[in-house]
């Protein structure tokens, strides 16, 4: 985890991508999202732009918590 020179977390930077697939004969196309965090180059495919959101969300609390404690 990066931390700045005040002792706090640096900035947390994710890129959401999404493009819309294909669900199957007869079926509406969905939504998928991949979500990159910049600080930890870690990625991650998901099925729909809720669970994108929801990564996000994560991360940022996870990293809240390592700020606190």
């Amino acid at each position: 985890m990066a931390v700045n020179s005040t002792g706090t977390v640096a900035d947390q930077v994710f890129i959401i991508r999404f493009w819309r697939e294909d669900a199957g004969p007869g079926q509406e196309r969905k939504w998928r999202a991949q979500v990159r965090n910049v600080n930890t180059r870690q990625q991650l495919t998901v099925n729909d732009v809720e669970a994108a959101l929801a990564v996000v969300r994560s991360r940022l609390i996870k990293a809240t918590s390592a700020e606190a404690g």
